[in-house]
């Protein structure tokens, strides 16, 4: 069975494929032409010429006129040679116009991408009717040409929209395994690692800097963003009665409130305590989180994201706010939670970080039943699950 896969945000589709040809399959990844530089599989492994072979571009540009001229012709002669596929992003708009099944359709937003919202100025007519031609599309995509949606529907928006648009039949509760571990390093970290091995603990946050009212958006405003200011004053009140430890806190300079955070840094006077990297491809993040010990995601927001993914790829403790109880997560998801310093506040953070070094062989421990969990709920274990749900669509796509 060859299987192609349609889009790549956050490297999402290249994991899937190599996860699939892992398992025996023929899964190959279409970028779309304006893919973001920081999404391209190379930014992803270490070996990109053993996946060369695998990864093409598709003529099309992801956006409201890439889909207004579409070469429906070529698109679909390129897809004749494929029995199956997956797609994220404009994928259903897509698969309506040139009249062909998307058999899975997984989304990379929040509400599903494109149904209610398209960045556009829509101030000028044209583009207002344009934005609206796009969103008939995409849900015209999702209810008549799209098989089945793969949607974890842990976030409220996304099982609205589900139910707006009358999907609900349609979904399978999975997350994506989006991260894929092979083996690789890159030399160039090594002054980074050293640094980071010179102290008693590390938290690691490559989360983005949005936690000022006036930076919230969108999703991130219903959720209330990063919650990194609670973080950071969390932290530096456990420095400040804990003057005989020496950790470290990892930022990155990602997101509107980078200045915002420093600022507070200063402020706090605890700049000597943290560490600020530049913007670097997942590879080289997931190396350097091997050396952590804590990995924060979002203080205040309702789940986490591929921040989180990736330090329980790495079996790290993931610090987290989280809104679900262990039981409603369960009842949801069919399996219980990962280890996770649950926290909202910044008490929440400082308790945390004191129980931390009190008990340090207790969190390594749960750190390594995170690693577990990943393989089992999030990783390979999830990727056999896929495979499962692959054939059986097919096998009925085959029947009819």
């Amino acid at each position: 069975m060859r299987v192609a896969l349609i889009g790549n945000m956050n490297n999402n589709f290249f994991s899937i494929m190599r996860y699939l040809r892992d398992l025996g399959l023929d899964a190959h990844l279409f970028m779309y032409e304006n893919q973001y530089e920081h999404f391209k599989p190379e930014k992803d492994t270490y070996k990109i010429d053993k996946y060369r072979p695998y990864i093409h571009t598709l003529p099309i540009v992801e956006n409201v006129k890439g889909l207004l001229f579409l070469d429906k012709k070529r698109v679909k002669e390129i897809f004749r040679e494929y029995d199956f596929f997956i797609g994220s992003g404009f994928a259903p708009a897509i698969f309506y116009k040139i009249d062909m099944t998307l058999d899975i359709f997984i989304p990379h937003d929040d509400g599903i991408e494109h149904t209610t919202n398209i960045p556009l100025d829509l101030r000028r007519l044209l583009k207002k009717i344009a934005r609206g031609y796009v969103i008939n599309l995409q849900v015209k995509g999702l209810q008549k040409n799209t098989t089945k949606i793969i949607a974890s529907a842990i976030q409220e928006v996304t099982n609205n929209t589900l139910k707006r648009l009358d999907l609900t039949k349609k979904n399978i509760k999975k997350y994506v395994p989006m991260v894929y571990l092979e083996e690789g390093d890159n030399p160039k970290l090594k002054s980074i690692i050293d640094k980071m091995r010179g102290y008693d603990f590390v938290i690691f946050s490559h989360t983005r800097q949005t936690w000022r009212e006036e930076s919230l958006e969108g999703s991130l405003k219903e959720d209330g963003g990063k919650g990194l200011d609670r973080l950071i004053i969390g932290y530096s009140n456990f420095i400040k009665k804990n003057p005989n430890y020496n950790p470290l806190l990892i930022f990155f300079e990602y997101g509107q409130d980078v200045e915002a955070s420093k600022e507070l840094i200063k402020d706090l006077n605890i700049e000597e305590y943290v560490l600020w990297l530049n913007l670097m491809p997942r590879k080289d993040i997931l190396q350097l989180i091997g050396h952590a010990d804590i990995v924060v995601d979002a203080i205040r927001a309702t789940m986490w994201g591929g921040v989180g993914w990736e330090g329980l790829a790495k079996g790290k403790i993931l610090m987290q706010n989280i809104v679900q109880s262990d039981e409603e997560y369960k009842k949801e998801m069919g399996h219980s939670l990962p280890f996770i310093m649950r926290a909202f506040t910044e008490e929440d953070v400082e308790k945390h970080l004191n129980d931390f070094v009190s008990n340090r062989q207790f969190y390594l421990n749960k750190a390594s039943s995170n690693k577990e969990w990943f393989d089992k709920y999030a990783g390979i274990g999830l990727a056999k699950e896929y495979k499962k749900i692959i054939e059986e669509i097919y096998k009925n796509k085959e029947i009819k």
